[in-house]
């Protein structure tokens, strides 16, 4: 199976069509959304273009800090302020999800995304000893996959690679992987086909798609 990945989108609508369509052109199954399709600080202000693309490319996905209150328990004042479309696509939005073996979400897996104070959640790193070793613990799948850190990171059971998102990352057999995909907001998109076990990173540019730097 071959899994598109965005995550940070916050409202850069320009570069999500683009990207989607790279997505689409390159023939996969499905397309995941790792948090945070809006940005709560700039107010939501293309929250509608976000979420059409997001439909209209069947995106699926998980909540991030910045969607929450656009998912859940939502306030009258700001189903005043956008259209019902937007809120229809932000109800499908979970607080996690599994998919080709793959357990994705916006945080770390041992965080509850349920709760706010979590959710915002910016202490420590992924890959602090203590940190990593909850995450491993909290599901059993194979690969992790986490947004909401803006960078790429890998790190196994075993200890931290050296992979900075540059070129492909190959799952090693018998490990397992916790990876902080890179955010759209700065071109950056992945490919994770769970047939091969590999990683593409890939960065959107002015002229083509390349891989991430």
């Amino acid at each position: 199976m071959r899994i598109g990945i965005v995550t940070d989108i916050h409202d850069e609508h320009l570069i999500l069509a683009r990207v989607l369509a790279e997505l689409r052109s390159a023939g996969v199954d499905a397309i995941v959304s790792l948090g945070d399709t809006s940005d709560l600080h700039g107010k939501y202000e293309a929250v509608t273009e976000v979420t059409a693309l997001l439909k209209q490319y069947e995106v699926v996905g998980v909540w991030g800090n910045h969607d929450h209150g656009l998912c859940r328990d939502v306030p009258p004042e700001a189903r005043k302020r956008f259209p019902p479309a937007v809120f229809e696509y932000m109800s499908t939005l979970k607080p996690r999800m599994e998919l080709g073996g793959c357990h994705f979400t916006h945080i770390e897996p041992w965080l509850d995304t349920e709760k706010l104070e979590d959710l915002w959640c910016f202490d420590g790193r992924p890959e602090d000893p203590d940190r990593l070793e909850k995450s491993f613990a909290a599901v059993p799948h194979r690969a992790i996959f986490l947004g909401h850190f803006h960078r790429w990171l890998a790190v196994t059971d075993r200890g931290r690679t050296e992979w900075d998102g540059s070129v492909p990352l190959h799952f090693e057999p018998d490990s397992r992987y916790l990876v902080v995909v890179g955010p759209l907001f700065r071109g950056d998109f992945a490919i994770i086909d769970t047939d091969r076990w590999v990683l593409e990173p890939r960065r959107l540019t002015n002229s083509s798609v390349e891989p991430s730097a």
